[in-house]
């Protein structure tokens, strides 16, 4: 599909937006009938405690977002989610490994050994690896960003925060809907579908299937193609079992299926360091929406990513006098496939090119098989209602298998110059890293009701887990200095245990039926391990990282937070606001590290903190408008230097609007909305190194549909100017430009991936009941 052309893009931002304000001016006199009509915002209930609450109670910074507020632009994935969250940041590094903060803190993208310490789950299944982070998701009822520490009731990797996906579940009434959408400024199109039966009085099943085809914003031209290009599909079935009224049995299975072909990552020369000449051999270097690369060994000849994901959920809920019981049994697997181009454009031999004028192109590749199994069981048994307190405790029991062999082809010649030619980026060698996981926990909290108004929280978490590791590195056939002695081979069995006791506690007052007081701590851990990463320069990976190896400790957080929730002006308005610190010993950190001697990846344990605010409103202004802004400050850095921590940004926020309103013909409404959203500069790397420019993006959306919702039509447009920044960077693998005087870091020649450009989506739903 060809590209949408500029000119006839503005004709449709200027006439869909002069049809929304146009409708706006010859309505205000019904607007201004509707002052004081009382529109109330509806009350949003949260699960993310395990409990069903109000968002207005529970004593944590939560953002709640219905399927409705997903709709608007078309979000089918986490990363996409993220514009939608203050505080939150969510990238792809190169490898596909995960970018993701929350307050400025999260687990570094490079290894994949690396536990999570922002957890994900859908359904109540906790996702036990971060390959799942990044599958697409469909028929979504809401999804809920809960953060800070949240070790008690979440559990396993929350230390920093959770991410819960909430499913569409089956009802006892039939329903059929059916969604599709074109991409039309880059080509794409995307199909959900659901089918609602009940089956028989108290069995209900419903089907929901995704599949989309999806271009990108980036025209590699050295293969054709508009990258990143994707292709995801999925399938789930839920059943609904009510064999009598204090029995409730869910069964989920979800297989989904993911395919990447290229991304938006290019070579950007800092300094002009290319000549014009260069700049003819290796197509292009800078931050734009074209790239110029190749890679002959890759499938598809560029980078390529091919990701399997099988799922089942059961769960059972019985109550058993004024107790609850709850069981949730899940598993889980994926397989994947990366080719990785980590040269990132049209590397070539440079020493050769300067004495003789010749031109030699190789690559630098990665490949990376893995294979990953779970099962999860978690028992808990809660109150409910009661005079004086309310409690819940359980267990949690964990396993997985993974396997993962990482090929690293490094085919630089002649560098340096001179008697170890081709030596030092030359040769390959293999990670093949196979990790068993056990995790035991119990735990148990209370709510003690100290007075009508007064809550006192407490709960506690013991956690024992253990990693049993063969970890060995695998020469290439090519023995060369780079794979015998800076990357020595070797075969390793190793293990890795820890236990801890984990907890939180909060006291919230609530000082009238509209305003909520609260101030909390918490304590998580995060258990450490291997990094399959790390360079074992020693060749001995049972010795911790500082003395050559690839042990981390574990890492331990604790998190301070106070806040107040208000509900104003008879309930069209809800204003939240918290302060918070979170400090974190033993951060487990990968990094690119510049010095004036060397340049590699470096994987520690430092401490880090996150001091800051967060901000957020929603004002129901009449039964029409709705105007809504959140805002976060977080200063999230090293301890021991005060340097700044990669991917986050000091400042994020966002502000925006949405109106529904009559079209005043054939029983329509006129829905419309917009944000702005704001994302400080950031760094990528250790050091303050590898830096993103400040982004700002202006999303609308414009739709109508009839009173009952049977159908809509809507168009919308995200990053309508399309401002630019690099989502995230870093440096090449192989050492682009440094024959030609380009210094090594981020002032020389870096690798940089650009944020998600224009995109424009015409939608259509029908929904029969």
């Amino acid at each position: 599909m060809t590209k949408f052309k500029c000119s006839k893009l503005t004709q449709a931002i200027l006439l869909s937006c002069s049809v929304a304000i146009s409708h706006s001016v010859f309505s205000q006199e019904q607007e201004d009938e509707k002052q004081n009509n009382n529109a109330k915002l509806e009350v949003i209930e949260v699960t993310s405690q395990k409990r069903t609450q109000t968002l207005q109670e529970v004593p944590a910074t939560i953002t709640a977002l219905p399927s409705d507020e997903i709709a608007k632009y078309g979000i089918d994935d986490l990363f996409e989610i993220a514009d939608l969250v203050p505080g939150m940041v969510f990238s792809r590094a190169p490898d596909d490994g995960l970018a993701l903060t929350l307050r400025g803190l999260g687990t570094p993208a490079r290894t994949q050994s690396f536990d999570q310490s922002v957890a994900l789950f859908q359904d109540g299944m906790f996702v036990g690896k971060g390959r799942m982070y990044s599958a697409a998701f469909f028929d979504v009822e809401r999804i809920e960003v809960i953060k800070g520490t949240q070790s008690t009731l979440l559990g396993k990797n929350t230390s920093l925060g959770a991410i819960s996906i909430v499913s569409r579940k089956p009802t006892d009434e039939f329903e059929a809907s059916l969604k599709g959408g074109f991409e039309v400024a880059n080509g794409g199109w995307n199909l959900d579908t659901a089918i609602n039966v009940p089956v028989s009085d108290n069995f209900s099943l419903r089907i929901a299937g995704y599949a989309a085809d999806q271009d990108g914003w980036v025209e590699n031209i050295a293969t054709g193609r508009d990258v990143p290009e994707d292709s995801d599909r999925g399938l789930r079935i839920t059943g609904l079992y009510t064999p009598s009224d204090t029995l409730t049995i869910t069964g989920a299975y979800q297989h989904s299926t993911s395919e990447r072909i290229g991304n938006a990552y290019q070579y950007v020369d800092n300094g002009n360091y290319f000549t014009d000449d260069v700049i003819d051999i290796i197509g292009e270097a800078q931050l734009d929406d074209t790239k110029n690369a190749l890679c002959d060994e890759c499938k598809y000849n560029e980078s390529y990513h091919d990701t399997t994901v099988d799922s089942f959920t059961l769960t059972i809920e019985k109550e058993v006098g004024e107790l609850m019981l709850t069981s949730v049994t899940s598993t889980a697997n994926y397989d994947i496939l990366f080719y990785d181009d980590f040269d990132f454009g049209n590397a070539f031999d440079e020493v050769t090119y300067v004495t003789t004028g010749e031109v030699n192109y190789y690559s630098t590749y990665f490949k990376r098989v893995e294979t990953y199994e779970q099962l999860s069981q978690e028992l808990r048994l809660a109150s409910e209602g009661r005079d004086n307190f309310d409690f819940m405790t359980g267990l949690f029991y964990f396993k997985s298998d993974w396997d993962s062999l990482e090929e690293q082809f490094f085919n630089t010649p002649n560098f340096p110059p001179g008697d170890i030619s081709g030596e030092i980026f030359n040769g390959s060698f293999g990670n093949d890293f196979q990790q068993k996981t056990e995790t035991f926990s119990v735990f148990a909290q209370s709510d003690i009701y100290l007075s009508d108004d007064l809550t006192l929280a407490v709960g506690l978490r013991y956690t024992d887990e253990s990693k049993d590791v063969d970890f060995d590195r695998i020469q290439g056939d090519l023995q060369t200095l780079w794979n015998t002695v800076i990357n020595p081979p070797f075969e390793s069995s190793l293990d890795f245990e820890d236990s801890f006791l984990n907890g939180n506690a909060s006291l919230s007052y609530n000082f009238d039926r509209d305003t909520t007081l609260y101030a909390s701590y918490g304590v998580g851990s995060k258990t450490g391990g291997f990094a399959e990463s790390a360079e074992v320069t020693s060749g001995d990976p049972s010795l911790d990282v500082s003395e050559g190896g690839a042990r981390v400790k574990s890492e331990e957080a604790h998190t301070y937070e106070a806040g107040a929730k208000l509900v104003l002006l008879d309930s069209s308005v809800n204003l939240n606001a918290a302060v918070f610190y979170t400090e974190i010993f033993d951060f487990q950190e990968t990094s690119f590290l510049v010095t004036e001697s060397s340049a590699g990846f470096l994987t520690q344990n430092v401490d880090v903190e996150s001091t800051g605010f967060e901000l957020d409103t929603l004002y129901q202004i009449n039964d029409d408008w709705r105007l809504s802004a959140a805002v976060t400050y977080a200063d999230s850095v090293h301890k021991d230097d005060g340097s700044d921590l990669a991917q986050a940004p000091k400042w994020t926020g966002n502000a925006g609007y949405s109106y529904i309103s009559e079209l005043g013909f054939k029983d329509l409404l006129l829905l419309s909305s917009g944000t702005l959203r704001y994302r400080d500069e950031m760094v990528s790397q250790i050091n303050e190194t590898y830096s993103s420019d400040s982004l700002t993006t202006l999303d609308f959306s414009i739709g109508i549909e009839p009173y009952d919702g049977v159908w809509n039509l809507r168009l919308s447009i995200q990053n309508i100017t399309n401002a630019r920044s690099a989502d995230f960077s870093g440096p090449p693998a192989a050492p682009i430009g440094a024959i030609l005087g380009a210094p090594t870091g981020d002032q020389g020649i870096t690798a940089e991936t650009l944020n998600q450009q224009r995109m424009i989506n015409l939608q259509f739903a029908y929904t029969w009941f």
